[in-house]
């Protein structure tokens, strides 16, 4: 039996660790760190036409909630619009992406399930901190953490 035991977390919006990468922003709000693995939560703040391109993950479950915006969704073979309220879950193996097609930024809040995907980003940001990636070191990095862009 593990000793491991959930630490309370607080988190207000806009808060915890802050990355960049081109047309969003993404604040670690509770980091996979912090809950021995269990799941992290990102909070992603897109700009008006930028977005997540079409994925698969092969390890993590996303349970994903619109806090403010529009946006356009792919799930599967779908395409459907979701504004402020509306909750998702992205089982892995199932193709996702957003655009926010909105007229200010959007806000997501996206509590992944393990957590670890959370270090992707902090990675991805790293990347882009250093100049825009070659499509080598971005295909390294998604092979890492077991996503496919489509």
């Amino acid at each position: 039996m593990s000793s491991f035991q959930q630490k309370p977390i607080l988190s207000a919006p806009n808060t915890g660790d802050k990355y960049s990468f081109p047309g969003s922003v993404f604040y670690h709000r509770a980091k996979s760190a912090e809950t021995n693995g269990v799941f992290s939560v990102v909070e992603l703040v897109t700009e008006p036409g930028k977005g997540v391109s079409v994925h698969v993950h092969k390890h993590e479950d996303e349970l994903v909630y619109v806090l403010e915006g529009e946006l356009e969704v792919t799930l599967g073979d779908q395409k459907m619009k979701a504004g402020a309220g509306i909750m998702a879950l992205l089982p892995r193996g199932i193709p996702h992406g957003f655009t926010n097609i909105g007229n200010s930024p959007s806000r997501v809040l996206d509590v992944i399930l393990p957590g670890a995907f959370d270090n992707y980003f902090v990675e991805v940001a790293a990347l882009y901190s250093a100049g825009w990636p070659t499509e080598k070191e971005n295909d390294a990095l998604s092979a890492k953490y077991g996503i496919k862009y489509l």
